[in-house]
């Protein structure tokens, strides 16, 4: 039980976070526009600036969920915590992605978020297993 309840408040993190920011992005690309109108240089790196905004943010919240996943599925077995954190990624993200195509097609960029999301989930695991043991030999 303790297994599905740390996917599912996993999920849960990912998208009640994700949309806290986009909602601040909302604002934040309001701010950038306004901006836009007397610095012509911003709406030339207004595509480059999104990922670079957009991607470690994206990848520090799936690490976030991936810490609260190890927390909760109470076990301090490697594998166990990879399964769980790689569970909550592919839901959460592929779930996104799936909502947000449409019928377009997976591209490269989508194919390096999808890989990066998988693995900030599964080194915030990680993270959160290396404390418990550090912690356990003290």
């Amino acid at each position: 039980m303790k297994s599905i309840k740390a996917i599912v408040y996993g999920c849960l993190f990912v998208a009640i976070a994700m949309l806290l920011i986009q909602l601040s992005y909302i604002f934040l690309a309001v701010g950038y526009n306004s901006l836009q109108a007397d610095y012509p240089l911003l709406k030339e790196i207004s595509g480059i600036f999104r990922y670079l905004l957009a991607i470690p943010v994206f990848v520090i919240t799936l690490f976030a969920a991936g810490y609260l996943v190890a927390e909760t599925v109470d076990t301090l077995s490697k594998p166990k915590v990879l399964i769980h954190c790689l569970a909550v990624g592919m839901i959460s993200v592929g779930g996104m992605m799936y909502m947000a195509m449409g019928y377009m097609t997976l591209t490269l960029t989508g194919v390096v978020i999808f890989a990066l999301a998988q693995g900030g989930a599964v080194a915030g695991g990680f993270y959160r297993l290396r404390q418990v043991k550090r912690v356990n030999t003290l």
